[in-house]
């Protein structure tokens, strides 16, 4: 495995890399990790898919690692509308052009980053040949008003929506305040909006406990070695449903992250947090430290501001894609001790019954993992992806 620098036409993506030839002659898989990660986030998968025939590519995605190129701009003047939708999709055709590629085998996606997988195989499928999503379900693509032409004016057809229901974030998108509102009279508040806040890159790039500890309590929680962990679906979007979340996703409304991750961790036996450096020792969580400490959160926290706090401003784009299902073969493979797969209510579901996936072929749970599968559990992750691919 390989670290290297590609320039495109946007960005200058930092990449991790196995398989290589120079003559492009093997199948190119792309990996996007998720919030808070970076690359080094696939080093496991990386040279178990190479080992396999690949060549596999995992780059630092805009805002995170060492890519360079995105607004880096402070909270009130960034540009927000370069981290819009169809930016992320049009960062990775842009990349894979830059390599020498004209269409990746399979393009795989965990946590944010399964949004920019499922968005590539969506409105690219010429191009991205099959998906693989961990974590985040795909929730369907926006609605929008239907039949409003001909519908009488005081019918309550007019406004009425078609669609599958914001693969996005559309679901919580639509919510309302309403439901924020409830979750504060409850004392609890949605990790999306206090991560779309002003103070949250400086209140999780300086924790009071230091930003290993932070990361290490983060990690540590959201993985099949927290007890804690036993998630189920929720029946609805309502502030009641979303309260049974652990605190790093639904947090005690005063709290910043790293308060809402000590209040876990306060009673956390030495005995489990040590399993946890089983999967993510303290040289690997070195790394991550490191590069936030350098780079801070604020560029992969654009991601969520966009999506859920700024009204719809930067989302527009999304609504070109109104109805439409992904049509390329797919696979969904995550923790079973993975809340991620339950935050959006009933996402999952609809892959499964062919809702917003047309083709999903492989749907498994890993018993004893949480939300970090490429890192938790390597091996099955790799075993999911290469069934997809094998039966292209």
């Amino acid at each position: 495995m390989r670290s290297r620098s590609i320039p495109t036409n946007t960005l200058n993506f930092h990449i991790l890399e196995a398989g290589f030839t120079p003559d492009n002659s093997r199948p190119l898989i792309l990996l996007c990790h998720g919030f808070p990660e970076i690359a080094y986030s696939w080093r496991k998968v990386i040279p178990r898919l190479a080992a396999a025939g690949y060549y596999v590519v995992a780059p630092d995605q805009r805002g995170f690692g060492q890519t360079t190129g995105w607004d880096t701009r402070p909270f009130d003047t960034v540009d927000l509308s370069t981290f819009s939708l169809t930016t992320f999709v049009r960062d990775m055709v842009l990349l894979v052009h830059a390599l020498g590629y004209r269409s990746v085998k399979c393009v795989v996606g965990h946590d944010a980053g399964a949004v920019t997988a499922a968005l590539c195989a969506l409105m690219r499928p010429d191009f991205f040949q099959s998906v693989a999503l961990l974590s985040h379900p795909f929730n369907g693509t926006p609605s929008v008003p239907f039949n409003t032409a001909n519908a009488d004016p005081s019918s309550s057809l007019v406004g009425t929506t078609t669609g599958g229901g914001g693969g996005g974030g559309g679901t919580e998108s639509a919510a309302g305040d309403h439901v924020h509102q409830e979750l504060a009279a409850l004392g609890r508040k949605h990790y999306k909006w206090y991560y779309s806040t002003a103070p949250a890159n400086e209140e999780m790039t300086h924790p009071p406990g230091g930003l290993h500890d932070f990361l290490r309590g983060y990690f540590h929680l959201k993985s099949g070695c927290w007890a804690g962990n036993t998630p189920r679906p929720l029946a609805v979007w309502s502030a009641e449903e979303l309260a049974k979340l652990p605190y790093y996703y639904v947090m005690p409304v005063e709290d910043t992250m790293s308060e809402a991750v000590a209040r876990h961790m306060a009673t956390e036996p030495e005995s489990a947090v040590q399993r946890s450096r089983v999967w993510l020792t303290d040289e690997e969580l070195a790394v991550y430290v490191a590069e936030y400490e350098r780079t801070g959160f604020q560029g992969g926290l654009n991601w969520y501001r966009v999506r859920t706090a700024a009204g719809g401003r930067y989302t527009g784009d999304f609504e070109a894609f109104a109805g439409k299902k992904i049509e390329v073969p797919c696979a969904f493979v995550s923790g079973k001790q993975d809340w991620g797969i339950y935050q959006e209510p009933g996402a999952l579901r609809k892959m499964e019954d062919g809702t917003v996936c047309a083709d999903l072929r492989v749907s498994r749970l890993i018993d004893g993992v949480g939300h970090w599968a490429p890192q938790e559990s390597p091996e099955e992750v790799v075993e999911v992806i290469l069934e997809l691919v094998g039966g292209l």
